[in-house]
């Protein structure tokens, strides 16, 4: 990209356009100006590289499906363009006065640098005034042909998976790590586009419908476009996150946040190969606007305070993250998880009962290698009226043969369906579990992901 043929057309001393430099920013705007030259037209330009990619529309962008409109490939022009309005004195080059007509962001479609090289460029306009899905496509020379398409999916929001924490006993030494509250809750991938929200879960299961409040917080938000990471959570009266609590909220809609601790795209970027620093301080500029359950996940750099602070107030743990990590959207030691107590999620493969035939205990599992492991029972949690209206669930999914082989002809079987969270002191060497509390049910993840997280990985 260069602007040399801009500067030569120009003098900077007659005219108040500003000079050509190349500047390089993380945005990808756009903007639309009317010109009333020796023949009016529309100029068009998208920001790429440091310069605003420029062409010459004698008809203006079109606003109809298929409708097209011819483009005339013109030099790049400096960034500041983006604003500038006036009148170009006669006898410079473009004479005539200049106002913006249209602005807003964009993003790529296809590779835009390939594109521009080839003759194919398709992007996605959010402007004030024009909107949609376009393709510009070369003809001859620097003549161009832009139309509008129909609307597309315009983000594969499939190929956008959650970062995961492995669980680690040490704490890193600061310096290379921050460290965050690890929150008890559902992780929650968050996409907007315009007016539009989907919720989802680390499962891919939509919670949109269940959490308008949350959707709507979303939509206020000033960014246009945007996928964020963060924890559905119910805080109690102390402040802390409980899992139980969030249980029973959602069934009511009511005292919900949404905790937000990473992004993955903004206006269209792909931002994941950005380091976490850079991620956290994009992030927190886009949640500036105060809302009532939108939270911005703050940080510290001590991560040995931090787990003092998470153990005093009673809370799950906390996360220690590389400061220059990129988001990879899988499981690595770039992100540690630090907890103050043992809890994990387990499947349920069946029940025993009690002498009034409701549930005594529910017995779990989880899978090693696509196999079912027995990690033991619980029946400390259950409460009374949980005991009685479960039974009807589990018996939906009865199993004819024995999920693992234990010694114990009390228990009944159920094909793995349902995922609980459980506290418990800790492991024996046989993986059973010590003094198991229930904590909840899990709708949030798929049963196959359930695997034994009890024993530490080494930083």
């Amino acid at each position: 990209m260069k602007l040399t043929k801009y500067n030569e057309k120009r003098d900077f001393n007659k005219t108040d356009e500003p000079k050509g430099k190349i500047r390089k920013t993380n945005q990808m705007r756009f903007v639309v100006q009317y010109h009333k030259a020796r023949t009016n037209h529309y100029d068009f330009r998208l920001e790429y590289e440091g310069v605003l990619v420029s062409f010459a529309l004698p008809k203006g962008i079109p606003t109809r499906i298929n409708q097209k409109r011819l483009a005339i490939h013109v030099e790049d022009h400096p960034i500041d363009y983006l604003l500038f309005e006036g009148i170009i004195p006669q006898g410079n080059y473009g004479a005539g006065e200049v106002k913006v007509y249209d602005k807003g962001t964009y993003f790529p479609l296809n590779d835009f640098k390939n594109g521009l090289k080839e003759g194919l460029i398709k992007f996605c306009l959010l402007g004030e005034k024009y909107e949609g899905n376009y393709t510009l496509v070369n003809t001859k020379e620097n003549n161009w042909i832009i139309f509008k398409m129909k609307e597309e999916k315009r983000i594969d929001f499939d190929n956008y998976t959650p970062q995961l924490a492995t669980l680690t006993k040490s704490i890193p030494s600061k310096g290379d790590w921050l460290f965050e509250i690890k929150y008890d809750g559902y992780r929650m991938l968050a996409y907007k586009n315009n007016n539009k929200v989907i919720i989802k879960s680390r499962n891919n299961k939509d919670y949109t419908s269940k959490l308008k409040c949350i959707e709507n917080s979303l939509i206020d938000l000033e960014t246009r476009s945007f996928i964020v990471d963060g924890e559905l959570v119910t805080f109690d009266k102390k402040g802390r996150s409980d899992f139980k609590l969030l249980q029973e909220n959602l069934k009511t809609g009511k005292n919900l946040y949404y905790v937000v601790f990473d992004i993955l795209m903004k206006d269209g970027e792909d931002l994941r190969s950005y380091s976490l620093l850079e991620r956290k301080k994009i992030l927190k500029e886009i949640l500036k606007i105060k809302s009532n359950n939108l939270i911005y996940s703050n940080y510290v750099e001590d991560g040995k305070k931090s787990f003092i602070f998470a153990k005093e107030n009673n809370l799950e743990g906390i996360i220690a993250k590389k400061k220059e990590s990129k988001y990879e959207g899988n499981r690595n030691k770039d992100w540690l998880k630090i907890k103050c107590y043992l809890r994990q999620e387990f499947v349920i493969i069946g029940y025993t009962l009690s002498s009034s035939q409701t549930i005594k205990s529910l017995v779990l599992g989880y899978y090693d290698n696509n196999q079912i492991k027995y990690v033991g029972k619980v029946g400390t949690g259950l409460t009374s009226s949980f005991r009685k209206e479960f039974i009807s669930s589990l018996n939906k999914h009865l199993s004819k043969k024995k999920i693992v082989d234990v010694k114990d002809n009390n228990i009944i079987f159920v094909n793995p369906f349902f995922i609980c969270e459980v506290q418990y002191s800790e492991l024996t060497k046989d993986n059973k579990l010590r003094q198991p509390s229930f904590l909840g049910l899990r709708k949030d993840k798929k049963v196959k992901e359930v695997k034994l997280e009890g024993k530490y990985e080494n930083n």
